[in-house]
């Protein structure tokens, strides 16, 4: 920006339009609530600053110049630029703007995020929400990484020090088999019922933190899971139920998703185990004015709210 052009300021452009608009100085210092001698030297200083004469006075009164029809289209221009910033940066502060990361599980899109999107779509139509899907221990990865302002993953997973966490969803883990199992008629389920069964559970690799929990599950009914097949996606380990290759124990939001090839039914087992709690992890100082407002209305929405 040159010197010249940073000093005009928009009081004197908005005085030009009136005087470019009523073509008399009279009527524009009445409609820009001052004096006629002030308007028309602020006129004065600013065709000194354009350097050009931007109206021709007459005793028939005021027309523009042909610079001054240029200096009005452009000051039309400049003025609906600088209102628009204004309202941009506004809505920027109050987290209407922007673009929010959101890491998450498969269980978190289940019965959560669908609302909070919705939600947080209606309220801040301006916001772009970037999706990225993972196991627990991948998004923990996004949010050290800062590939992600917001993670939703199932604790514990291995998050550093400053990572804030709080509980946003509590789950229960459920038997997910195969319709005309012989248990599928069954209120509910020991899961010493299922020792001589084939499981299909999540990877440890890929899932520690859910494969840890439902194999001390396992071990407290007295017996190590017999593993048919491993799976990181909720979607593919409900597929391989689904096509009788054994049972598994999956977050009961899956539910939803079960179709009549899959029967879920409540564990009889400790229920601390059994609670499968989805957090919301972040770094509370990097969160932008965005992301607040998306972990705000992820928070109105906690446990089905």
């Amino acid at each position: 920006m040159s010197i010249r052009a940073s000093n005009l300021d928009l009081r004197m452009v908005q005085q030009f339009l009136a005087v470019a608009e009523t073509l008399s100085f009279r009527k524009a210092a009445e409609q820009m609530h001052m004096a006629q001698p002030p308007l028309s030297q602020a006129i004065m200083r600013l065709e000194a600053l354009v350097q050009a004469r931007l109206f021709e006075r007459s005793p028939r009164g005021v027309r523009l110049t042909p610079a001054g029809e240029v200096f009005k289209l452009e000051a039309v221009r400049l003025l609906n630029q600088a209102s628009r910033a204004l309202e941009r940066t506004q809505r920027a502060g109050r987290g209407e703007l922007g673009t929010v990361h959101v890491g998450f599980i498969g269980p978190a899109m289940i019965g959560l995020l669908p609302k909070v999107i919705l939600a947080f779509r209606e309220r801040f139509a301006g916001v772009e929400l970037a999706l990225h899907e993972g196991s627990s221990m991948q998004v923990a990865g996004m949010i050290h990484s800062d590939t992600v302002d917001i993670g939703f993953l199932v604790t514990p997973a291995e998050l550093q020090p400053d990572v804030s966490t709080e509980v946003i969803v509590v789950d229960t883990l459920v038997a997910a088999l195969p319709a005309g199992h012989r248990l599928s008629g069954e209120p509910r389920i020991r899961l010493e019922e299922l020792a001589d069964d084939a499981f299909v559970l999540f990877s440890a690799q890929g899932v520690p933190t859910l494969s840890s929990r439902i194999a001390v599950l396992c071990r407290q009914a007295g017996f190590e899971a017999r593993i048919a097949q491993e799976a990181v996606q909720i979607s593919t380990v409900l597929g391989l139920v689904a096509g009788g290759l054994g049972v598994s124990v999956l977050p009961g939001s899956i539910v939803a998703l079960a179709t009549g090839a899959v029967v879920c039914k409540p564990i009889v087992a400790d229920a601390e185990l059994l609670r499968v709690k989805i957090c919301a992890a972040y770094r509370r100082d990097r969160l932008s004015d965005a992301a607040q407002a998306f972990l705000m209305t992820a928070r109105l929405h906690a446990n089905g709210g």
